[in-house]
């Protein structure tokens, strides 16, 4: 094969497999000139002689006017692969929110002294976690034998979402708001308070650790009616094989005002730990300095879980505690996904900034809301409910380093 490149003439024993070695192009005479593209013109042959005539083509003058690319007997497109060390570093800024799998359950009905006793008025749904910053870190290396390696973290922190109701009684009188179940009817003035608020945050952490399986090649397709064709592009696919643990630690509390004395509150904090395989895959797309990235990741594993209680007492009833604080564990199983699609541009050989969407979900873990227990019997609150669920979605921005 022949082609007329920017640099001389591109000559290959073999049209499709190997890469092109350049010769020059030996021009006589101070008007001829190689012109490669040319707005609106396209020019492709497989006759040697209308391009360098009947003679020895490195050793007569050329003039190609109005050529964009020339070939000669070989198909347009060409094919380049090979395995190249690669290391890269992504950093993104995360903007995710969340949608709880939690228990309906209620947390504030009307009380006796209520307009209509007996309904819920918020329940632990109505406490939707507000959209939370985190980070993402990752670094790795493509391999020359086609494998790598790849080490990476990701979090969000300051989920917080809450919800109140007020129904203060006349002349400081009961209120018209009850904490459900037997433990609003067994605590003095739960029954009758002027103000009950819920709280619930939280704070996720991943980390992974993945081989990497790779697969890249290199095209282009010089004749396309397309210019993003025409130049080099590069696909890179990877296929993840790793470990994760992912960390979800979480806090909620019940605060119930009677009239003016101090507030009480019904707190409980939970711990979720999931350690598991997980198996993906990621595709990497390159035109000149656009990229376009996604990947897909999904892991099991096994969940440890822990709950604990404070102690519940209240004002009207000072010394009196009607439950011990209590710790319950567990053990469950867990799942993890995540999916990301970035677009990315690069501003110098090896930096570029990148935006994109992510999705994830997390199951099997144990939401603080879901373990308030209003039962009055002596086990209530001694278990753990591991059966909670969260939703994340969002938007990333960050900037990524290939060498």
């Amino acid at each position: 094969m022949i082609a007329a490149t920017a640099w001389g003439v591109a000559l290959a024993d073999d049209p499709v497999g190997e890469p092109l070695r350049i010769d020059p192009i030996p021009v006589l005479g101070e008007d001829a000139a190689v012109v490669l593209e040319s707005p609106g013109a396209e020019f492709c042959t497989t006759d040697a002689s209308a391009l360098f005539g009947p003679g020895d083509p490195e050793s007569v003058p050329v003039e190609l006017p109005i050529a964009a690319f020339t070939t000669l007997d070989a198909p347009p497109r060409a094919s380049f692969a090979g395995p190249v060390e690669r290391e890269y570093v992504t950093f993104d800024v995360l903007f995710l929110d969340r949608d709880n799998a939690a228990a309906n359950q209620p947390l504030a009905v009307e009380g006796p002294f209520g307009p209509g006793p007996g309904g819920v008025v918020f329940t632990t749904r109505s406490l939707m976690p507000t959209t939370a910053p985190g980070v993402r870190l990752f670094v790795g290396r493509h391999g020359c034998e086609t494998t790598g390696w790849e080490l990476g973290y990701w979090g969000c922190y300051g989920f917080f979402g809450d919800a109140a109701a007020s129904r203060p009684g006349t002349q400081g009188g009961p209120g018209g708001l009850s904490v459900p179940g037997g433990l609003g009817d067994t605590v003095p003035g739960w029954d009758q308070a002027s103000t009950l608020r819920a709280a619930w945050s939280s704070t996720l952490n991943v980390v992974e650790c993945n081989l990497l399986g790779t697969d890249f090649t290199a095209d282009c397709d010089p004749c396309s009616p397309w210019p993003q064709r025409r130049c080099r592009s590069e696909t890179e696919t990877d296929l993840i094989g790793g470990l994760f643990w992912a960390g979800l630690e979480e806090q909620a509390a019940l605060h119930v005002a009677y009239g003016t004395d101090a507030p009480t509150a019904y707190r409980v904090a939970t711990s979720s730990n999931l350690f598991g395989g997980q198996l993906g895959l990621r595709r990497r797309r390159t035109w000149d300095r656009f990229s376009l990235e996604g990947w897909l990741k999904a892991g099991l594993g096994g969940a440890w879980l822990s709950q604990g209680a404070s102690p519940i007492t209240s004002p009207l009833a000072v010394g009196s505690e009607y439950r011990p604080g209590r710790e319950a564990s567990d053990t469950g199983m867990g799942f993890l996904s995540s999916m990301n699609l970035s677009m990315g541009y690069r501003f110098s050989d090896a930096w570029g900034l990148r935006l994109g969407y992510n999705l994830a979900w997390l199951s099997g873990v144990a939401l603080a809301a879901n373990q308030f227990d209003f039962d009055a019997t002596t086990t209530a609150g001694t278990g753990v409910r591991g059966a909670g669920g969260m939703f994340l979605h969002g938007a990333n921005v960050g900037l990524e380093g290939r060498w």
